[in-house]
């Protein structure tokens, strides 16, 4: 599904950062379905490529060989990352830092666990006559508000000339949503993660008009569980798992 060149540069630069940090209703569903092992540790994910590394970990049987117990809980957008936060359905979750501030208890608030860089791309439908960002405007684009990715689109429309009501912001916070509703034209362009910004451009034919890499995104464990000494240990080979998964599947693809 991904380009080789790619996901090669992608992991090794996600393995790199995670180094130097180291010395909706049916996912409603499966927040609620979630085993009645006590003794794992529960993280909340979102389908993006990075988050894949954990589900290698998990299906690859990576992350029990290492001692970890590991349950996956499957989100298809930050903000029911967000809700599920606020219920303590996980103890760990895949977050943006700028959602974090907005939880407004202190009790609730997840601290920074292992930053990870996101790859994301601008993405344009193909019909649309948009070739740069001050092209974009008059245009809508679908981002997640509130977010890491709604900031680049600011910086990048700021740094253009462009008036921030010259572009038109459309909350689609479900990536697979977001997804649908370029390629279907429903919306003119797109701010996405990989892969589902890789299948856009060299599957369907869509046009990159900008691409970054993205700070200030990664796994957050909630306050429960840092005061939890059996949650902390796992959290901590988490990480080391995590690290793991990266370099074989960095190796894998060499």
């Amino acid at each position: 599904m991904f380009r080789r060149a790619s996901l090669i540069s992608i992991l090794a630069f996600i393995l790199g950062i995670a180094l130097s940090c180291t010395s909706s209703n049916e996912h409603t569903d499966a927040a609620n379905a979630m085993t009645t092992d006590t003794t794992s540790l529960r993280v909340a994910i979102l389908p993006i490529q990075e988050c894949e590394v954990l589900r290698y970990a998990q299906e690859s049987g990576l992350a029990r060989e290492m001692g970890l117990s590991l349950e996956l809980i499957p989100f298809d957008a930050m903000m029911d990352v967000d809700t599920a936060v606020l219920s303590r359905v996980a103890h760990v979750y895949f977050e943006d830092s700028l959602r974090i501030c907005r939880i407004q208890q202190d009790s609730l608030r997840p601290t920074m666990l292992l930053p990870i860089p996101v790859k994301v791309s601008l993405i344009a439908h193909k019909q649309k006559d948009i070739t740069n960002i001050k092209s974009l405007k008059t245009y809508m684009v679908g981002i997640t508000r509130w977010s890491q990715l709604e900031e680049w689109l600011t910086l990048m429309t700021d740094t253009s000339g462009l008036e921030q009501m010259d572009v038109f912001h459309a909350q689609v916070n479900s990536i697979p949503l977001r997804f649908n509703m370029i390629n279907g034209g429903l919306i003119d362009a797109a701010i996405l993660p990989m892969p589902w910004a890789d299948s856009l451009t060299t599957k369907l034919g869509h046009t990159i008009i900008e691409e970054d890499i993205l700070q200030g995104m990664g796994f957050f464990i909630s306050p429960s569980a840092s005061a939890d000494s059996l949650r902390v240990s796992q959290a901590s080979l988490l990480k080391k798992v995590y690290l793991e998964a990266l370099s074989r599947l960095t190796s894998t693809h060499d």
